[in-house]
C-alpha cells in the first residue's frame, strides 16, 4: 500500500490520511484509527472532521464553514500486524504538542515509522514462532515427542511463509502453500517421532497462521458499531481458517491420522503451571511475529501466563470453563492496562497478544474438519461425527466471544471514553 507522500501540495488533510492508512495497514482497530486521526486533527484546530474506514477504502473530509476538503485512499492489499508501528504512533501522538503544528516534521516522523526496519531479525522470529507453536502443542496436551516435530514443521512453514510474503501479495495463496508445507512436513516426520498425539502435532504446526489479532479486532469493530470493517475482517479470518483446514485434509488423508476429541487433562497443579508457562512463551512468540517492541515482551509474557493460569485453575476447581476464560482474560486485561500505562504500550495490544494462546484454534480446525468429513460425498457419517463437529464449532465460537467481550468491556470500563491512541 502506497501513501500520498509524493503529493506536491501536501496539507493537513493529507497528513490525517497518511496517519489513518499507516494505522489501518498495521491492523489497528477502526476505533483506534478514528481516535488517532481526530486527536491529531484537534491539535491542528480541525473539529468538524468526517472519517470513514471501510474494508476497501478510507475517506476523510474536513469542513470549515462553507468549504470542505476530502481525500480517499483505496485499500488494495492485506493488512499485516505491526505492533511497533502502533506503539511508535502512540508515542508520536502523545508528544504531538512538541511538534508545534509542523506538518513537515510530523510527516517525516510518520515516514520514519513506516519505513523502520523490523524489530527482530528474521531467523530469531522464525525460531521463536517455532517455540510458540511447540508451546501451543503442550497447551493442547501433545506429548514430548510431538513438541520437536511441531517446532521443525512450524519453522519450515514459517520460512515458506516469509518467502511468499516477499514474492506475492496474494494472502490466501500464501496461507494455502504455507499450511500445505507445514502439514506435509509434520506428516513426514510423525512416523519417525512415534508420537501418540499425531493430530495435535499436525494441527499445531500451522497454528501461527490463524489470524488471531484480526479475529479479535474484527469482533471489537462490530461491538463498537464499525460493522463494515468488522464483518470484512471476520470474513477474511473465516476464509483463512477454511483454507488452513482444507490444506490439512491432504496430509491427514495421506497419513490416516484420526482427529480425536479435545483433551482436558488438568489433573495436577504442576501440569497447570507448565501449561501457563507455555502460554507465556506462546505469547512472546506471537509478539515477535507481530513486530512487538522488545520492551513489551515481558508484559506479553506476564499477561499470557495470568490469563491461562486463572483459566485452568478455575476449571480445575470446578468452575465453568467459559466463566473461567472470561475471568482469566478480564484479569489479564487489567494487568495489560497497568503495564501499558508504564511502558507506553497500548493495553489492547498486550491483552490481544495474551489472548491469542487462549484462542481455541485446535477446536476450530477440528470442528471444520468434521464438517468436511460430513460434506464428502459417499462417506458414511453418523450422529457422533455430526455432534463432534458441531460441539467443537460451538465451543470455539463461545470461547472467542468470551475473549472479545472480556478484553473490550474491561478496557471500556477502565478507560471510559478516553481516546484509543
Amino acid at each position: 500500500m502506497q501513501s500520498i507522500e509524493t503529493s506536491e501540495n501536501y496539507s493537513k488533510i493529507d497528513l490525517y490520511l497518511d496517519l489513518a492508512v499507516l494505522l489501518y495497514c498495521a491492523c489497528a482497530s477502526v476505533q483506534r484509527v478514528s481516535d488517532s486521526v481526530r486527536w491529531l486533527a484537534r491539535h491542528f484546530g480541525d473539529k468538524d472532521i468526517h472519517l470513514y474506514v471501510g474494508s476497501e477504502l478510507i475517506e476523510i473530509s474536513i469542513f470549515q464553514g462553507d468549504s470542505s476538503q476530502s481525500r480517499i485512499f483505496a485499500i488494495n492489499g492485506p493488512s499485516k500486524v505491526n505492533v511497533s508501528v502502533l506503539h511508535e504512533v502512540s508515542r508520536l501522538l502523545h508528544n504531538i504538542p512538541a511538534y508545534n503544528r509542523d506538518i513537515i516534521s510530523i510527516r517525516a516522523e510518520l515516514n520514519r515509522i513506516k519505513n523502520a526496519k523490523p524489530v527482530y531479525p528474521v531467523p530469531v522470529m522464525i525460531i521463536l514462532i517455532g517455540l510458540a507453536c511447540a508451546a501451543l502443542g503442550w497447551i493442547n496436551h501433545g506429548d514430548f515427542q510431538a513438541l520437536w516435530v511441531i517446532w521443525v514443521s512450524s519453522v519450515v512453514a514459517m520460512i515458506v511463509r516469509y518467502k511468499l510474503w516477499i514474492n506475492t501479495d496474494n494472502l490466501y495463496l500464501s496461507i494455502l502453500v504455507t499450511a500445505l508445507s507445514g502439514g506435509l512436513c509434520a506428516a513426514l516426520i510423525i512416523p519417525i517421532s512415534q508420537t501418540q498425539t499425531p493430530d495435535v502435532t499436525l494441527i499445531c504446526s500451522v497454528l501461527f497462521l490463524i489470524p488471531g489479532v484480526m479475529l479479535i479486532n474484527g469482533g471489537m469493530d462490530i461491538i463498537r458499531d464499525h460493522s463494515n470493517s468488522g464483518i470484512a475482517r471476520l470474513t477474511s479470518v473465516l476464509t483463512q481458517i477454511f483454507i488452513i483446514t482444507g490444506a490439512l485434509l491432504f496430509p491427514l488423508a495421506v497419513t490416516h491420522i484420526n482427529v480425536n476429541p479435545l483433551s482436558s487433562n488438568l489433573d495436577s497443579a504442576l501440569i497447570i503451571f507448565t501449561i501457563a508457562i507455555a502460554a507465556g512463551i506462546a505469547a512472546i512468540g506471537f509478539a515477535t511475529l507481530f513486530n512487538t517492541p522488545i520492551s513489551a515482551l515481558a508484559g506479553c509474557f506476564i499477561c499470557g501466563i495470568t490469563a491461562r493460569l486463572i483459566r485452568d485453575f478455575g476449571f480445575y476447581f470446578g468452575l465453568d470453563v467459559f466463566l473461567s476464560i472470561l475471568i482469566g482474560m478480564t484479569i489479564a486485561t487489567l494487568c495489560a492496562i497497568v503495564i501499558g500505562k508504564y511502558t507506553n504500550i497500548p493495553a489492547v495490544v498486550l491483552a490481544v497478544t495474551a489472548g491469542i494462546p487462549m484462542l481455541p484454534n485446535l477446536a476450530l480446525i477440528q470442528g471444520l474438519q468434521g464438517i468436511f468429513v460430513i460434506a464428502h460425498p459417499g462417506t458414511p457419517t453418523s450422529e457422533s461425527v455430526l455432534m463432534f463437529a458441531l460441539q467443537h464449532m460451538f465451543y470455539a465460537g463461545v470461547v472467542i466471544s468470551s475473549l472479545i467481550v472480556s478484553i473490550i468491556f474491561t478496557i471500556i470500563l477502565i478507560t471510559g471514553k478516553s481516546p484509543r491512541i
